[in-house]
């Protein structure tokens, strides 16, 4: 590889900031419902539907906001701009979610939850999340250099969701326990997401129209219609859309249903930040490390076999020991689990730029917009039905 090929640490790390939304995303995923049921009193049924409705919502933004991306011609590029023209928005959408009136009709505070669950997932979360995606095929058409970028944006998003749902708790009841905590706590979560998508703009750039031969550069304006037909006709894009959405649809069922296993199961909610670093640093040695050993050994798609492999008997495992109540047992779950997230997740985020360049190999064009709003469609509808079971289930 030549050393103009390479990306620098900055580079790295600025791609990584842009996943600090999907952070945001699954602390709300995981604390919204409970905040909505404890705090302001709604019917878990109703909030459970109102949030699958939405993600149902979500999902199609989606489809719309890859054909904005790719529509898009500005001197920083396609993807990029999106991270700084929605960097102060999407913060202080955050903050929004939690700003529901006290002492109002529980209609009303259905209708604010929907307004402003929608314009954080629907809106803003989309549009950065798309253009963050689509952005690590126009950084870099190498391989190895597309697999740091994994690694890192991984690192920071699955780190970082499991910290933020493990200090949650205790950053909640360290400020008092009541709504006004909350109200902190995710101004401070606004705040962060607002700086790190700013951050994420100055120090990422897109390569592709430099570095690409010239017949890549010349990119025409193609119909949705067409695009959907590159992407069904894309065997890798369609194998990565439906790997991600299972393992985002267990992950997010995991995350929203924890807050209730710690606080009703196990009896203390407290637990959850002393138990996160038992599935943090298996997860980030499993990223950083075990990833690239499966990658090596197996390639990509049996790499995903093994992290699948370890995650569904981590989550026997976790199912065993909440029925025995064997805190010890829950703790041996969360590192087998943490360890299978590397080899699943690193794989599967570079096939989805890889295919992009099939792609292209196999029909002239690129979608980069597009085929990542289409996966990430999928990925919203998991969510939402992963949220809706919980609240359902409830």
């Amino acid at each position: 590889m030549e050393k103009s090929e390479r990306l620098k640490v900055t580079e790295l790390l600025g791609f990584a900031l842009g996943e600090v939304p999907s952070i945001a995303n699954a602390v709300i995923g995981a604390f919204i419902t409970m905040f909505y049921t404890d705090q302001v009193g709604v019917a878990a049924g109703a909030f459970g539907t109102m949030l699958f409705v939405s993600k149902l919502l979500d999902g199609f933004s989606d489809l719309l906001a890859g054909n904005i991306i790719d529509s898009t011609k500005t001197k920083w590029g396609k993807a990029r701009p999106w991270l700084l023209w929605l960097c102060i928005p999407t913060g202080l959408a955050v903050v929004l979610t939690v700003m529901v009136p006290t002492g109002t009709s529980q209609t009303f505070q259905l209708i604010y939850a929907f307004l402003t669950y929608n314009l954080f997932v629907t809106v803003m979360y989309t549009m950065t999340g798309v253009a963050k995606s689509a952005l690590m095929p126009r950084m870099t058409m190498n391989g190895l250099e597309r697999g740091k970028l994994a690694r890192a944006s991984l690192v920071v998003g699955m780190g970082g969701a499991i910290i933020g749902a493990g200090t949650t708790f205790s950053f909640i009841f360290k400020l008092g326990g009541g709504i006004h905590a909350w109200r902190m706590v995710f101004l401070f979560y606004g705040i962060f997401t607002s700086v790190s998508l700013f951050l994420s703009f100055l120090m990422t750039k897109e390569k592709i129209d430099i570095s690409a031969p010239s017949s890549v550069r010349e990119e025409s304006k193609i119909s949705f219609k067409e695009s959907f037909r590159m992407f069904i006709g894309n065997k890798y894009s369609v194998l990565a859309c439906l790997i991600m959405l299972l393992l985002n649809f267990s992950l997010n069922l995991s995350n929203g249903s924890q807050t209730y296993v710690y606080t009703y199961v196990l009896g203390n909610p407290r637990m959850m930040s002393q138990m996160m670093m038992f599935n943090l640093i298996p997860a980030v040695i499993g990223i950083v490390f075990f990833s690239g050993f499966c990658l090596k050994h197996f390639g990509k798609v049996k790499s995903v076999f093994v992290g699948a492999a370890l995650q569904i008997i981590g989550y026997a495992v976790l199912y065993i020991a909440t029925g025995q109540l064997n805190t010890a047992l829950f703790a041996a779950g969360l590192v087998i689990k943490g360890l299978g997230s590397g080899p699943i997740s690193v794989p599967i985020n570079v096939l989805v730029a890889d295919a992009v360049d099939y792609g292209e190999y196999k029909f002239g064009k690129r979608i980069e917009g597009v085929n990542s709003s289409i996966i990430s469609f999928s990925n919203k509808v998991s969510t939402g039905l992963a949220s809706a079971v919980v609240g359902w289930v409830l």
